[in-house]
Order: structure tokens, then C-alpha cells, then sequence
């Protein structure tokens, strides 16, 4: 009999034109509202931080807009937006973006009653998406997400991922204060998201729904959902390519990020996330998202022989012909088939295409957590951190 815990409090509000429920939602929490978004001189989305602005003014909100949330979040952008909140009586906070703007609100609201931050015992504590740590505030901050992408799923975990620059660590913060209250999902927010972001984001939520789906914590839920945030990425993310403005694909990407998000908060991810983060912290220039892509052809070869049931699921997923092959052969097919997928959202490149250097292969190659980390030998993670340097 299947034994498991399943938890995600945050409330959804899913749909096209949403944005405009945001006064009435952030109202119910408070009135001086911390608002997270990255720079407002961003010509894409300026028009959309004015109007979000706008309607929680009218909704009575005074807004105290922190704009400086930056891809890889650091410590120090954390800490300058906590300085705020400590500075003007801040009683909510909305996170108006992609996963960075996202995670630096979460950050803010499991933080922002401490005077000073040791970081390192941060990284060191709140490691694990499973434990139940000790409240962090005894007056947490409310928080809402409203994603901008479709693919981090931040607004439905306890992760935050941040970045210390002085060591080039890029490390995930877990806890459950850091779940938003309330999600506001509009997938017209999404239309102004570029091809190879739209590629980029969407890749890393498949890879949420497909590695809790490998985990030995994966459950009938995270199951269910995950099967069906990969289905609607398949389908949907390489027309999009080809159709950036269609809103009935675009909204089948956030249903899928969502989706996905609740699946890796429930049942955690696998390989390629803590080497993108190994990636990611040496050479914040590679996006997370292409990271990923990078280390996937190797981890499925890899991957193939440790679960093929689990990688023949997603095989036939990608080629339903696979249906009449056996487990083993439909599992064998399942990095070819990701390759021409990554081929078909312009993601398939080698970590050299970024100008990684010899002397950052090194460090990546000989970073501390291919020997320390659970899912494989240091052999067997060192070889597929190699393969990202292969096309």
C-alpha cells in the first residue's frame, strides 16, 4: 500500500484578465505593499508594471515598488529589498515576474524580521523540500505571485533559489513559509515573453513534472499532475515557437508550469537540477532553463538503464508508436526523442556555445556536489556534467 504526504496551501487564481483581481486579493492582507518586479525601465514590461502599480493604488494599497530583482537572485538584492519592508511598515508583498523576481519576494518574506542574515547557515539549515523547519517570523509577511513566465513554477513551491556571487554558489532555500498565499496566474501575461525565453522557461518545467516524477517520493498525485504538465508541454511549447501571440497555447504552458510546480514541490527534482545550479553559479549567463536542456541528452542515456518504466512513460509520450515496444526499447528511445525536442525549441547546444571557459568547465567539473550528492556516483554525475559540453 502506497504511503505519502502531499501539501500545497497556495490558492489559485487562474485565467485570462486575472491581473485585474490583484487590488481586491492583495487588499484582504494589507495596505502597504512591497512590490517585486525586475528594473521598471524594461521597455517589455513597464506598460505591465504601471497598470499592476495602478490597480493596487486604486485599490486603496500604498505600493512600494522594489525593482532591482535580477536574474540568479543574490543575497545582497535580498537584502537591500528587506531594508525596505524594515523601513516602512510592510504588511504584504506581490512579486510581479519570472522566477527570479518570484524568489526574491520569498526570500523577503522568510527574512525580513532578522536584523542580520548568516547566509551560510541558511544554505546549511533549509535544504530539504521534505522537512518541516521551525516558523521562520512570528509575523509572516503575505504574499502573492504573479507570474510573468510560464515555467519556474515559483508560485506554487517552497523553493528559493538564490545565488551568494562571492562564492559562486547558487543554492535552494526551502521552507514552508515561502509558499505564496495566493497565486494569480494570467496567461495573457505571458505574451510578451520572446521565443527563446518562452523555450527556455518552458524547459525547465518540463523538467520539474519529469524529475519528481523519477523521485522515489512521487505519489498518485505528483504522478497525475506531472504526466499531465508534460503532455500539455509537448503539445503546446514547440508551436509556440512558431505562434508566440496564440493565448490558448500560452495558456496551457501556465496551466502546465503551475501543474508541474506543485508536482516538484511535493516530490522534489533529481540530477539536472543541482548540476544547473553547480552550472548556473559559476556562469550566471547560462539562464537555468538552458542549463537544463544542456545536461539533459546525458542524463537520459544515463537515466534509461537506472528507471526505464518511468523513461519508456515519457518515451511513448513524446512517440506513441513507441506503444508497441518493450519497456527497455521504448526507454532507449527517450534521449533521441529529447533531442529533436531540443532541437525543435532551439535548445540544443553545448555549454561551449555560451563562451564557457576552460578554467569554468574545471570548476564545474570538480565542484564539491558530484561527490556529495544522493542520486549517483561522482563518476556517473561527472560524466553527465561532460556530455553539456557536447552536442
Amino acid at each position: 500500500m502506497e504511503k505519502f504526504s502531499f501539501y500545497n496551501p497556495t490558492r489559485i487564481h487562474f485565467g485570462k484578465g486575472k491581473l485585474a483581481e490583484l487590488g481586491q486579493i492583495v487588499s484582504r492582507y494589507g495596505n502597504h505593499c512591497l512590490l517585486v518586479t525586475t528594473s521598471k525601465e524594461e521597455e517589455a514590461l513597464k506598460p505591465l508594471y504601471e497598470r499592476t502599480i495602478s490597480i493596487l493604488e486604486e485599490a486603496g494599497i500604498r505600493v512600494f515598488h522594489f525593482d532591482e530583482a535580477v536574474p540568479n537572485p543574490t543575497i545582497q538584492c535580498v537584502e537591500k529589498a528587506i531594508s525596505i519592508v524594515q523601513a516602512n511598515g510592510i504588511d504584504c508583498v506581490v512579486a510581479c515576474g519570472g522566477g527570479s523576481s518570484i524568489d526574491t519576494a520569498k526570500a523577503v518574506v522568510l527574512f525580513h524580521q532578522q536584523s542580520e542574515i548568516d547566509w551560510d547557515m541558511v544554505f546549511q539549515t533549509y535544504t530539504s523540500p521534505f522537512a518541516r523547519y521551525p516558523l521562520l517570523s512570528d509575523h509572516p509577511l503575505p504574499f502573492v505571485a504573479v507570474p510573468t513566465t510560464a515555467g519556474t513554477g515559483s508560485e506554487m513551491t517552497q523553493a528559493a533559489i538564490l545565488s551568494n556571487q562571492s562564492t559562486e554558489e547558487k543554492m535552494s532555500v526551502f521552507h514552508d513559509q515561502a509558499f505564496p498565499k495566493e497565486a494569480l496566474i494570467d496567461p495573457e501575461l505571458t505574451l510578451s515573453m520572446p521565443p527563446r525565453l518562452t523555450a527556455i522557461t518552458g524547459f525547465d518545467a518540463f523538467s520539474h513534472a519529469f524529475e519528481s516524477y523519477l523521485r522515489s517520493e512521487t505519489n498518485i498525485y505528483t504522478r497525475t499532475i506531472g504526466l499531465c504538465a508534460m503532455k500539455l508541454i509537448i503539445e503546446a511549447l514547440p508551436q509556440l515557437m512558431h505562434a508566440p501571440n496564440n493565448l490558448s497555447l500560452r495558456s496551457k504552458m501556465s496551466q502546465a508550469a503551475m501543474l508541474a510546480g506543485i508536482s516538484l514541490s511535493n516530490a522534489g527534482a533529481t540530477i539536472p537540477h543541482p548540476l544547473s545550479e553547480v552550472i548556473g553559479g559559476i556562469s550566471p549567463r547560462i539562464p537555468h532553463g538552458q542549463a537544463l536542456a544542456c545536461l539533459y541528452p546525458a542524463f537520459l542515456r544515463h537515466q534509461a538503464n537506472k528507471t526505464p518504466l518511468q523513461c519508456a512513460e515519457i518515451a511513448r509520450l513524446f512517440s506513441p508508436a513507441l506503444e508497441g515496444k518493450s519497456t527497455q526499447e521504448a526507454a532507449d528511445a527517450l534521449p533521441e526523442l529529447m533531442e529533436q525536442f531540443l532541437d525543435d525549441i532551439g535548445l540544443r547546444k553545448s555549454l561551449y556555445s555560451f563562451g564557457i571557459t576552460e578554467e569554468e568547465k574545471e570548476k564545474m567539473l570538480s565542484h564539491f556536489l558530484l561527490g556529495v550528492l544522493p542520486f549517483g556516483t561522482k563518476e556517473e554525475l561527472t560524466n553527465i556534467m561532460k556530455g553539456a559540453f557536447e552536442c
